[in-house]
């Protein structure tokens, strides 16, 4: 999954979860301390790709270019299938040309955030490029080490008793400001020897032992220390050192934003100019009265207060910013794709820090994100991909507008026949404007009908890898033969409290977008549109869910886990929920006075329509929203079946389970859409169940060829 996909599929869960960032993810991955390798290959015969080759594909997971703009520090993970577990490896490469990536070992286990995926972690240089620190567990608990950019032994930094769970190195390279884990104050003998009074505030899909919920949302806090680097000592912070602190790490203060402010404007990300002037800052948009679209624009404010300065009116994606080095500019990465006409969507921008226009300050083919910036402001090192291309370690020069490879991480792609893609844009009945990449087969023979699979629920220049999840291989699938499209969901429309007509457009416009795409591909004589499937995770899987429930366009379709959007989850769900779905228009009992909304929504309410083979790969901390329909389906002998993987949450880690989804997924379309099997004798007991879940299939569409009446298109 691209960092795209990955913030997108955050910004969901931050209107919907609210998850807590400081505790760790519950993990039952493996980690081994051999360090990842980069290894040389050379260009020889092309062969189809395959899941494992996905499985192995190596990730960034952080990097940092030297103040000196000398060299660029990265870190890499990597899959184990063999083990269940994973590798990492912190490197070192030179910004000259043909420099050679250096491997400084192990960077230590993966940093695991609160839905379970490996989060990027920027490695921090010392001022003089010298030195490298970073956050690794190998004592029990997290802390900071270091190591020497020539290489060596790393050596431990800072031995506090609990978690540091993120550090800043201070301007002059003396001192680590931590963020450190403060002992809980909740007695938790206490808490087991007495009933607790269920408030609502737990919410299901956690994975997480009640207990541990309970103490979690009773708070979970954090307090800052400092280690002197020069005298090797380590104490709790003073107020006035905690202030320094907030400044680097841009916590605003009262005097800039009130605590009303920042949670009824969403305000989000501020950063501090050098001069200490001004701060910018993200607001997330939600209001219809502000935008039309949940956005994320930039605002400007002196820190003394006063006037608030927007600086990207009409932006629909902004991620990483920064201030200039002389506090008189602030650069950002804009990302258009809705636009059909702009040929680089992925932009670096700048505005002067007294507002006014942006101007274009970089663009190039593919997908440009995590930069780094050196003390000069003008070379950044960055990643870069494009759709047939996994991510590689990349320069910029602002002053010359060069941007060239330094590393490749996965040299053996260059070995692997993948299918290039192609932008396809359409517009559905209300007018919104959607777009994906479509992928054809290998060997695609022209004039020939693909069967389709569609993956969601973000499309962008990036490479197109397994969807939103990484459960669904892209390429893998047109190595088998079929046509793939990576089919985005489109702007996420605001609307007013209680409006459902408005709010159900979350749904119904990319199902929309979809009728107009599969029909567009059939009249350019790509697809056959009676062989069709659908896949997706999070609000992919929403989208699953009411596609089938809704139309009658797919064959066999495959969720990633539960959309979570019947009565059922309702009841489970507790107060953030009810307010979720009061907000949805959505509110009260379900059978009561929005009894004809949940109808008009539900999935499970609709599964008599439901004429699709339905294949769920759930983690064992989300298959329970998605009973209600599951069960449906299997009541009224619908073809269903359900997966459950054990320790697991929203995003699925564990090498082995990836590899197993990527494989059954393709068996999964290649039964109901080719009608082809995997001779392979493990599988027997695979085909026994398809064979017979197909056999009652078929005697349902018989009786349902006179009865069905499909619900209402909104």
């Amino acid at each position: 999954m691209s960092h795209f996909e990955n913030v997108l599929v955050l910004c969901l869960i931050w209107f919907t979860f609210q998850s807590s960032t400081l505790g760790q993810s519950r993990n039952e991955a493996g980690f081994e301390t051999t360090p990842v390798e980069i290894p040389i290959v050379k260009k020889t015969s092309t062969r189809p790709i395959t899941s494992m080759d996905l499985l192995r594909l190596r990730d960034f997971h952080g990097m940092q270019i030297s103040p000196d703009g000398k060299h660029v520090a990265f870190v890499l993970g990597e899959a184990v299938y063999e083990t269940n577990s994973y590798r990492s490896g912190l490197f070192v490469v030179g910004v000259e040309k043909d420099s050679k990536p250096v491997s400084l070992g192990t960077a230590g286990p993966p940093h695991w955030d609160e839905i379970n995926q490996w989060w990027p972690e920027d490695p921090q240089w010392s001022p003089d490029s010298k030195f490298i620190y970073y956050r690794l567990k190998n004592t029990g608990t997290w802390q900071v080490w270091r190591w020497k950019r020539e290489g060596g032994r790393p050596v431990q930094v800072t031995h506090i008793e609990h978690d540091v769970h993120s550090f800043q190195l201070s301007s002059d390279g003396t001192k680590l400001f931590l963020t450190v884990e403060k002992p809980s104050a909740v007695d938790r003998k206490q808490l087991t020897e007495h009933g607790i009074l269920y408030d609502g505030t737990i919410q299901e899909g956690s994975g997480k032992p009640f207990l541990d919920e309970i103490i979690e949302a009773r708070g979970t806090d954090t307090e800052v220390w400092v280690h002197d680097l020069l005298s090797d000592r380590e104490h709790k912070a003073t107020e006035e050192e905690s202030e320094v602190y907030c400044r680097s790490k841009y916590v605003p203060s009262a005097k800039m934003f009130t605590p009303k402010e920042i949670e009824e404007q969403h305000i989000m990300g501020v950063k501090i100019s050098p001069d200490g002037k001004n701060v910018v800052f993200q607001r997330g948009l939600t209001d219809p009265s502000e935008s039309a679209w949940y956005t994320y624009p930039l605002f400007l404010k002196s820190t003394r207060g006063g006037e608030t300065i927007p600086l990207t009116p009409g932006a629909y994606y902004v991620d990483q910013y920064w201030w200039s080095p002389d506090s008189k500019q602030i650069y950002y990465t804009e990302y258009k794709p809705e636009d059909p006409k702009d040929e680089h969507p992925s932009k670096l921008m700048v505005v002067a820090s007294t507002g006014g226009k942006p101007r274009v300050v970089l663009e190039s083919s593919g997908f440009l994100w995590q930069y780094s910036v050196d003390h000069s402001g003008q070379l950044l090192a960055c990643t870069r991909e494009n759709t047939t291309t996994p991510p590689e370690v990349a320069l910029a020069d602002l002053s010359t507008g060069e941007v060239r490879t330094l590393a490749n991480a996965n040299p053996e792609f260059q070995n692997l026949q993948l299918g290039p893609a192609q932008r396809i844009d359409v517009s559905g009945k209300s007018g919104d404007q959607l777009w994906g990449h479509f992928v054809l087969p290998l060997n695609y023979e022209e004039g020939k009908h693909y069967p389709l699979i569609v993956t969601t629920y973000r499309d962008g220049d990036s490479f197109l890898r397994g969807g939103v999840g990484d459960e669904y291989p892209i390429q893998v699938f047109a190595a088998n033969g079929f046509a793939v499209l990576n089919f985005d969901a489109g702007k996420t429309p605001t609307y007013k409290q209680g409006d459902f007509e408005t709010a159900i457009r979350w749904w119904s416009s990319p199902e929309e977008g979809l009728e107009a795409a599969i029909k567009k591909l059939a009249e350019m004589g790509l697809v056959d549109s009676s062989t069709l499937g659908i896949t997706g995770l999070s609000h992919g899987g929403e989208m699953v869910e009411y596609a089938v429930s809704h139309t009658n366009l797919f064959r066999a379709a495959i969720e990633s886990s539960a959309g979570g959007r019947d009565p059922y989850f309702f009841y489970m769900g507790g107060k953030f929920w009810y307010k979720w779905f009061a907000d949805m228009g959505l509110g009260g009992w379900p059978e009561g006075k929005s009894a004809e909304n949940w109808r008009k929504l539900s999935p499970a309410l609709n599964a008599d329509r439901i004429h699709t083979a339905l294949l769920f790969n759930a983690p064992d901390s989300e298959y329970i929203p998605g009973l209600q329909l599951f069960t449906s389906l299997e009541q009224l002998g619908k073809p269903e079946e359900m997966f459950v993987y054990a320790s697991e949450l929203h995003i699925k880690n564990q090498p082995k389970h990836r590899y197993e989804i990527y494989e059954r997924n393709l068996d999964w379309f290649k039964f109901w859409l080719k009608g082809e099997e995997d001779p392979d004798a493990a599988k027997a007991e695979q085909y026994k169940r398809w064979r017979e879940l197909r056999t009652l299939h078929e005697e349902n569409e018989k009786k349902a060829v006179t009865t069905d009446a499909r619900p209402s298109q909104r």
